[in-house]
């Protein structure tokens, strides 16, 4: 396994990075498959970075992965869902756990597609700079709240809303 990881790392591992492999085998009762695949994965994202992988394998942990096919399945949807988002958003990077709680709440919680996240996230970016989680946040409650469930009853409610706004 240690070769495996100096093979997709692309250098001898330091002895504190030989500790972490055996911090995931041993603590976090990793298999060798499942720490392959980490490796792979965090790699194959251009993050060599031990502290990295150990942030991802804690998380993993967290959510008890335990096979590199829950990984997969895993990966798949939060790569998709949640880099969505945070590009609609202007966002880049790793997201913070707020970030993933409120993405999760919206696609979980809330049931919505992504086309309908996207629209409430094209209409943060254009109303502020700051503050874009909670604005995105408050439009799709007021969406839940609705009864929203496609993009044709995004422009049911706003005509809606304009009409009381008109009339008051």
């Amino acid at each position: 396994l240690l070769f495996i990881v100096e093979q997709y790392i692309g250098k001898p591992l330091s002895v504190s990075e030989i500790k972490s492999i055996f911090f995931l085998y041993d603590r976090l009762s990793f298999s060798a498959d499942l720490i392959d695949y980490l490796v792979q994965y965090c790699v194959g994202k251009g993050k060599k970075d031990f502290r990295y992988i150990e942030k991802v394998a804690l998380n993993w942990h967290e959510e008890q992965i335990t096979t590199p096919e829950q990984a997969k399945d895993y990966v798949g949807k939060y790569d998709r869902s949640v880099y969505t988002v945070m590009k609609a958003l202007g966002k880049t990077g790793v997201p913070t756990p707020k970030e993933v709680t409120y993405i999760t709440r919206w696609t979980k919680d809330f049931g919505f597609t992504d086309d309908i996240i996207i629209e409430a996230c094209e209409r943060t970016v254009m109303a502020t700079d700051k503050h874009r989680f909670e604005d995105a946040d408050s439009i799709l409650t007021s969406w839940k709240q609705s009864n929203v469930h496609c993009l044709e009853d995004i422009r049911s409610a706003d005509s809606t809303y304009k009409r009381k706004k008109n009339v008051q």
